[in-house]
């Protein structure tokens, strides 16, 4: 008996080892993963490019509303609803990880000449909008803006979500929980592996984890699907945008812009861009979303209080 005990703790003993290196090793690549999701996917900017005035941005003041809506965690998103003259369809636009609305501000001019309302938010920690942003906070926010903009935009016409780089990437999850007509992909990737693949030297895809994997959704869902693309793209290389394309199973469109960079579509060639995303959309079927149901009293109440006490703690520790 005693012999057997010893071999049981000499066995033990031998295993403590490699089990506790692998248990470090494990939690190391998952703080890696954790800090590299961070600082690269988000770099954001409390101030504006120009100012916080439509106007700057080759917008029409008079057809630009100011919008302030509210997460279910309490969080309040900044955005402007901006109205073409005769609208054909209304759009979402999710930007990119850097700065604010404001870098895609000049580029809602070109939306609204192709026939296009657009709502152009900020997700939580960007610009105007309050909290800090995360990997599920953006998600849960392109969520609310989309249940949002179904209460402003005019019901007659059909509703496309409009993502750009990782704006591109977010909406992908995005229409997985909420109806729209359309969907526009500009300057995406395929999933983050492969964009830290291609952009690093170092072996960081190892440690990017399995997270927005845009190709994958768009085997899934069956809406008509564009995709714009620089063919000269320095952060995601334009084989990314065709394989895209290739992965959709429902109607899809494509447009590489000739000698395009990452940035500068819509400053390259605005008129081709204008005239395809205006064909995407007035070929578009649409359908009715209903809005959510509204809570109960007791249920709306309770989220009102949850919502005013998150509000008061964040402002007790930003003072």
């Amino acid at each position: 008996m005693t012999r057997r005990r010893t071999d049981w703790s000499k066995l033990a003993e031998a295993a403590a080892g490699p089990l506790i290196v692998g248990g470090l090793t494990f939690v190391a690549l998952d703080l890696a993963r954790r800090v590299f999701r961070h600082t690269q996917l988000f770099c954001p900017s409390r101030q504006p490019v120009i100012s916080w005035n439509p106007a700057d941005y080759g917008l029409p003041a008079d057809r630009v509303e100011e919008k302030l809506f509210e997460t279910e965690d309490g969080e309040l998103l900044y955005g402007w609803y901006c109205r073409a003259e005769k609208p054909i369809a209304s759009g979402l636009f999710f930007h990119g990880n850097t700065g604010n609305m404001t870098l895609n501000a000049p580029v809602m001019r070109h939306l609204l000449d192709s026939g296009i309302n657009v709502l152009l938010f900020d997700y939580r920690g960007f610009g105007r909008s309050t909290g800090h942003p995360t990997l599920s906070g953006v998600i849960a926010d392109g969520i609310t803006a989309a249940r949002f903009h179904d209460t402003i935009r005019p019901p007659e016409i059909p509703s496309i979500l409009y993502g750009y780089s990782l704006g591109g990437a977010i909406a992908a999850q995005v229409v997985g929980h909420h109806a729209f007509d359309g969907l526009i992909l500009q300057s995406t990737f395929t999933n983050l592996p492969e964009l830290t693949r291609a952009n690093f030297r170092l072996p960081l895809h190892l440690v990017a984890g399995n997270l927005f994997d845009t190709r994958t959704v768009l085997e899934s869902i069956d809406i008509p699907v564009m995709i714009i693309h620089g063919e000269m793209d320095e952060v995601c290389p334009v084989w990314m945008a065709n394989a895209l394309y290739d992965a959709c199973s429902g109607p899809r469109r494509i447009a590489i812009v000739e000698g395009g960079l990452h940035k500068d579509l819509f400053v390259r060639d605005p008129d081709t861009l204008v005239w395809a995303v205006n064909r995407f959309a007035t070929e578009l079927p649409h359908h009715t979303h209903p809005i959510v149901e509204t809570p109960r009293p007791l249920e709306r109440a309770i989220d009102t209080t949850l919502r005013y006490v998150r509000r008061t703690w964040r402002r007790k520790f930003a003072s």
